[in-house]
C-alpha cells in the first residue's frame, strides 16, 4: 500500500541510510587523528600493511552474508592482476598520505585530501569524459582553498601538505580504476584483493626501508586497529551500505564530510589550530568540494561525449 506515493517505510529506510554515510564520513575522518598520532611512533608502510590486512579481514566476512555483484564486463585479465593494479595504486595514495602526516596536522590532511574529489572529474575530462560548469567551478575554488591552506608567507608549499597534495593523485586514480573495474569484477572480491594487494606492496616496503620492533606495535595498536577495523572495514561496509539507499551524487556529498570531521576532531583531539588565511582556504575548499558534485543540466555540461559519466565515491 502506498501513500501520497510513497511507500511506507521508504522514508524511514533513507534515513539511516544517510545516518549510515555520515557515520562513514565520521569513520573516515576520525581515522586522521589515528593516523597522525601513530605517524611519530611507527613506520607508514608497516602501519598501512598491519591496517589494511586488517580491513580485509573485517571485509571478508560480508562474502557470506551479501551478494555480490555480478560482472557486465569482460575482464581484460584475471581478479588477481586487477586486485595487484588497484592495490598499487592504493599503496601509492595510503604511502604518501601517511608520510605528509608526519609533517602536517590532521586537520590540513582530512582537508586536503578531500582534493581528489575535484580532480576526479578533471582528470574524466583528459580521458574524453564531459565535465559540468559547476564541477570546473568547483575545482578552481578548491585549488585556491589548497594554496590558502598550505601556501606559507615565501609561497612555498610546506613539505606535509605537499607531498597529502601529491597522494591525492592516486586517490583520484583509483576512484577511476575502480569505477571501470567494478564493472568487470565482483565488488566485494575486488575490495578485499586491493586491500590485500595495498598490504602486500606496503610490507614489502617497510621491509626495505622501515626499522621494525615489536614495541612500535604496542605503542600503536589502537590506531592501528582504529585505522584497520574501522576506518578500511567498517568504513567500506557503512558506504556500501548507504549507497545502495540514497542517490550518488547525494552519497558523495554526505561523505565529503569526512574533511570536515577531521577538522573538528583535530582541533578537540589534539589541539590543532589553524591561522585566519588557512580557515579561509578551508572554506573555499568545502565551497569547491561540494560544488564539483552538485547536479546540473545535461546543457551545463562540456566535453566530447553526449552522457555525463556518474563517478562513485569509494576510499
Amino acid at each position: 500500500m502506498y501513500v501520497n506515493g510513497i511507500r511506507p517505510g521508504k522514508g524511514a529506510h533513507m534515513l539511516q541510510a544517510r545516518l549510515c554515510l555520515v557515520f562513514t564520513a565520521l569513520i573516515w575522518g576520525s581515522a586522521f587523528i589515528a593516523q597522525r598520532i601513530s605517524a611519530d611512533l611507527i613506520g607508514p608502510n608497516t602501519f598501512n600493511a598491519i591496517r589494511f590486512v586488517l580491513g580485509a579481514l573485517t571485509v571478508s566476512p560480508l562474502l557470506f552474508f551479501f551478494k555480490d555483484s555480478v560482472p557486465k564486463e569482460k575482464a581484460p585479465y584475471s581478479l588477481l592482476v586487477g586486485s595487484l593494479i588497484l592495490g598499487f595504486v592504493l599503496f601509492c595514495g595510503a604511502a604518501l598520505q601517511q608520510i605528509g602526516l608526519i609533517y602536517t596536522t590532521a586537520s590540513k590532511a582530512g582537508f586536503l585530501t578531500a582534493l581528489y574529489i575535484v580532480l576526479v572529474p578533471l582528470i574524466g575530462l583528459f580521458l574524453g569524459q564531459r565535465i559540468s560548469m559547476t564541477a570546473i567551478f568547483g575545482v578552481v575554488v578548491a585549488l585556491i582553498g589548497t594554496a590558502l591552506l598550505s601556501l606559507k608567507d615565501n609561497f612555498t608549499f610546506g613539505w606535509g601538505d605537499l607531498v597529502v597534495i601529491i597522494s591525492t593523485l592516486f586517490w583520484a586514480a583509483q576512484i577511476l580504476l575502480l569505477n571501470k573495474y567494478t564493472k568487470c569484477y565482483p565488488a566485494f572480491k575486488l575490495a578485499i584483493g586491493q586491500f590485500l594487494g595495498c598490504a602486500f606492496y606496503s610490507a614489502i616496503a617497510g621491509i626495505l626501508f622501515e626499522p621494525f620492533e615489536w614495541s612500535m606495535i604496542e605503542m600503536t595498536w589502537p590506531s592501528i586497529v582504529w585505522g584497520g577495523v574501522l576506518s578500511v572495514g567498517l568504513g567500506y561496509t557503512g558506504q556500501l551500505l548507504g549507497q545502495k539507499k540514497v542517490p550518488p551524487t547525494e552519497a558523495s556529498l554526505l561523505m565529503s564530510l569526512e574533511m570536515v570531521f577531521a577538522g573538528i576532531l583535530g582541533y578537540l583531539v589534539l589541539g590543532e589550530r589553524m591561522s585566519l588565511q588557512e580557515l579561509i582556504g578551508v572554506f573555499a575548499m568545502c565551497v569547491g568540494v561540494f560544488a564539483a558534485q552538485l547536479p546540473v543540466s545535461e546543457s551545463l555540461y562540456v566535453g566530447p561525449f553526449r552522457k555525463a559519466r556518474k563517478d562513485v565515491h569509494i576510499v
